[in-house]
């Protein structure tokens, strides 16, 4: 049995060589993730976007609390990837890291909403720069900027790939909102899904050692 406590040793400066890029592994796995806790990723869709939209009634709530929840639905995301419990709770571990993320969370949205003002590509391409941020905030404790530049590190080295990849998302997503409601609901936890399983694969889980009996 894991506990908490009980990790090892953060790395200060994860990985950042070129690794295999497998874009329909990672839309498939993070498919099958969803798929196996369907009905609690369901109703934490659910309360995520609630909470975004009443936060986003007013902006500057809105910028505070949206990426917290963000980082607590990738906290959740990664956890179940490693076979521990899910827990609907866990999304305000995101609130344990909370400058960092809501820092992150503003200035990307003003990054990729700059690009898409201009030209959707490079809206994009700047979406794929920094999509492992969140991650890097939530499970190694990153600093906003640091997982900002780690992540653009990262995706830098097949950038091409990875703004493919995350257009793909942008489809799924696009997909799941002419669905209606519960069509965005099951798409968004299959794009964090995806963005994890390439972010274990780019950059790596931490690794975590069970307790003694």
């Amino acid at each position: 049995m894991i506990e908490k406590g009980n990790e090892l040793p953060i790395p200060q400066h994860p990985p950042v060589q070129p690794r295999e890029i497998n874009m329909s592994k990672w839309i498939s796995n993070g498919l099958d993730l969803i798929m196996k806790d369907f009905g609690n990723f369901l109703l934490l869709s659910f309360i995520y976007v609630v909470l975004i939209t009443v936060a986003f009634s007013t902006w500057v709530i809105g910028l505070i609390l949206a990426g917290p929840l963000t980082a607590g639905f990738f906290y959740i995301i990664l956890n179940r990837m490693r076979g521990r419990q899910f827990y609907i709770g866990d999304i305000a571990k995101g609130f344990e890291v909370w400058i960092a993320a809501a820092l992150a969370d503003i200035l990307i949205s003003i990054f990729a909403g700059l690009g898409f003002i201009f030209l959707i590509v490079p809206g994009i391409v700047i979406s794929a720069l920094y999509m492992f941020a969140m991650p890097l905030i939530i499970e190694k404790k990153m600093d906003f900027w640091q997982a900002m530049e780690t992540s653009r590190k990262v995706v830098a080295q097949n950038l091409f790939e990875l703004s493919i990849f995350m257009l793909l998302l942008y489809i799924l997503l696009f997909v799941g909102v002419l669905l209606v409601g519960v069509g965005f609901l099951v798409a968004l936890p299959v794009v964090f899904a995806a963005i994890a399983y390439a972010y274990a694969d780019l950059i790596g889980l931490e690794e975590t050692k069970p307790v003694a009996s």
